[in-house]
Parts: C-alpha cells; sequence; structure tokens
C-alpha cells in the first residue's frame, strides 16, 4: 500500500498554508463564526470489479472463473476542520479541509475439477491440471483528502425550510486513492501447493469539483416531520467533479509444482468523473457542541480492472464504475463564536 496517510497530511498542511495566507489579506474582514472541528468513525461500502484469473475447461479452450466479487463492507474514520475566511464579494466564505480513511478485508474461495488452466500475467507460462482450489484475499484501503471553501449567502437564514433552502456553493480540490492487495493461493484437491498470486493495484485520482449545499425539512407536510419536532436540523449537498486517475499494477507469479516465476509492472492514466450526494442529520447538545450522522453516496466512473493474458498475449489494465458509501457519527465542536458558519436558528427547534 501506499504512504496514502502522508498525502492526506500533505493536503492538510497546504490548505492550512493557504488559509494563513487568505486571512492575511487586507480585503478579507473577520466574521462572527468559529472554528469547528468535527472528528468520528463509522463504516464505509465499496464495490470493485471481480478478479477472473483462474481458467476452467481446456489448455487451448478455457473461460475464467470468478475468483473474488468485491461489494463489501469496512471500517471508516474521518474528521472535518472548517473555519471562516471573512467577506469576499457579496457572499460569506468558510474554508474547510477534510479527510477520511476506510479499510475493507475479504475472502473468496472457489473450486475446480475436471480441466483447470493457470496462464502467469505476463502471458509467457500456462499449466493444467485435474484439481484446484483458490482462495483469495483481498485487502482495499479508499482514503481520500479534501480542501474547499463555501461562499454563503451574505445574511444568515433564521427560518426553517418548508422543502429546500440553498445556503451555499461549493468550490474544492481533491486527492483520492483506492488501493488493493490482491492474494492468490491455489492448491490442488489433495493439499499440494500449486500456484501464488500477489499483486498491488494502487489508483490515485487528482480533481476538483463544485457543488451546493443547504438545509432541507419536512415542513411542507404541516407539522414539520419527527426530525423537526426533534430539534434535529437535516442537511443535503451535492458534488461533482473530474479527476485524472492513475493506475499503478504489480504483479508477482509462482507456479509451485515446477519452478517458474515472473513479475509484471503496469501503469495506466484515465479521466474520471465522481459524483457524491451527502446526507447529515445534526443535533445540537450545547452552546458549542453537537452530534451529527453524515452519509455521502458517491459514483465513480472509472476503477481498473484486471484483464489478465491468455498465452502469447499481455495482461491490460481496463476500467468499470463503482459505488461507494460511507455513513459515520461524528462530534462536533465550535470554539472562537457561535456554533459553527452553518446558519442557525434564533431558538431551538420544537
Amino acid at each position: 500500500m501506499r504512504t496514502s496517510l502522508r498525502l492526506l497530511a500533505a493536503a492538510a498542511f497546504g490548505f492550512a498554508a493557504f488559509v494563513q495566507g487568505a486571512a492575511a489579506q487586507e480585503t478579507v474582514t473577520t466574521t462572527s463564526g468559529g472554528t469547528t472541528i468535527s472528528v468520528g468513525g463509522g463504516g464505509q461500502f465499496l464495490t470493485l470489479p471481480d478478479i477472473r484469473f483462474t481458467g476452467k475447461g481446456n489448455p487451448g479452450s478455457f473461460h475464467r472463473q470468478d475468483n473474488a466479487d468485491f461489494s463489501d463492507y469496512g471500517g471508516s474514520i474521518g474528521g472535518v476542520i472548517e473555519t471562516p475566511l471573512g467577506f469576499w464579494g457579496g457572499y460569506r466564505v468558510t474554508g474547510s479541509v477534510k479527510g477520511f480513511f476506510s479499510e475493507i478485508n475479504t475472502d473468496d474461495r472457489v473450486g475446480c475439477q475436471g480441466g483447470c488452466v493457470l496462464v502467469d500475467p505476463t502471458g509467457s507460462f500456462l499449466a493444467s491440471g485435474s484439481t484446484l482450489r483458490t482462495k483469495t484475499s483481498r485487502d482495499v484501503d479508499y482514503w481520500g483528502g479534501m480542501a474547499e471553501a463555501k461562499f454563503w449567502q451574505r445574511d444568515t437564514v433564521q427560518v426553517r425550510p418548508n422543502l429546500y433552502r440553498n445556503d451555499y456553493f461549493i468550490i474544492g480540490a481533491d486527492i483520492r486513492g483506492i488501493d488493493q492487495d490482491n492474494n492468490l493461493h491455489g492448491r490442488a484437491f489433495n493439499g499440494l501447493d500449486v500456484f501464488k498470486l500477489n499483486e498491488s493495484i494502487d489508483t490515485t485520482y487528482y480533481g476538483g469539483y463544485i457543488g451546493f449545499g443547504g438545509e432541507y425539512s419536512l415542513g411542507f407536510l404541516g407539522t414539520g416531520g419527527l426530525m423537526d419536532r426533534l430539534g434535529i436540523r437535516t442537511f443535503i449537498s451535492g458534488r461533482a467533479g473530474l479527476y485524472e486517475a492513475n493506475t499503478d499494477y504489480d504483479g508477482k507469479f509462482a507456479y509451485l509444482v515446477s519452478p517458474f516465476a515472473s513479475k509484471l509492472s503496469k501503469s495506466s492514466d484515465d479521466l474520471a468523473f465522481i459524483g457524491t450526494l451527502s446526507f447529515e442529520a445534526r443535533k445540537d447538545l450545547g452552546p458549542h457542541t453537537s452530534i451529527g450522522l453524515y452519509t455521502d453516496y458517491e459514483y465513480i466512473s472509472s476503477v481498473p480492472k484486471i484483464k489478465y493474458a491468455d498465452l502469447g498475449g499481455t495482461t491490460r489494465i481496463e476500467d468499470e464504475g463503482a459505488f461507494a458509501s460511507r455513513t459515520m457519527l461524528r462530534f462536533n465542536y465550535t470554539w472562537g463564536g457561535t456554533p459553527g458558519p452553518a446558519p442557525v436558528y434564533g431558538e431551538p427547534l420544537k
């Protein structure tokens, strides 16, 4: 795996320098809002392309087995720091840096009997046998670091929306990655070790996005719904961006019945679209504290799919779309002003 935490730290350091520089300009005035820090954890769901390495059939005519499909859950942690930057033109501006880290592990097993085929990723070696049982272990890290500016309406809105009120527009920069470690180990039914394949597939996305966000309510129903009656505020935001997707593949294959080993390294560049729809339900705990349930739904248009070589061919890095969702329970604390840069009501919801 890459040193993804170092990349997140670098993104945070760069954005902190940006905030300090922006605050030093004479055209920016200090707002009455405070700086908010949010930390928490939860769960991550992610889909990735299947691994299809082993073959079933005759050496001259075989189909690939599904060694591992990937639609799995794992743990996730994350945090946000948001601070006022002042008034720029007709907008009240806040800047934030945010990040997350998720890890998902899964194992799959598939068997073959009566014609089992192996071709190494370089396409230079083929072996066949009567039985094969393959265990595939996948360890996936999904991480990201973002810096964004929100351009709010100048005046704080005190009125609960009947359905939706757009409060701000978003401009942001983003770096994120999907790093995979895949380990395949094949044995004959009698327990004899047959092959091992260890590969890493690391994809890094660099890009920017735009978006919007605000508060929504079910007030059009008359009573405002259960959330409003409990004093829970609900928010929604959407982001859409274009990214450069850089993928590096490294594979090591070993045939264990007779001595054979090979290595393969490849890379590819692609253009990806990432769209995110985010929901938040927040409950104030005190003048400066609140707790929120945050959910992001993401579509990623390009994630790597390995098309393994046939004998005499070459392994290719292809792509397909993927879906992710992440839910976290986060604790929010604001200091130096009113509770957060978002609009607040003049009195608690009832």
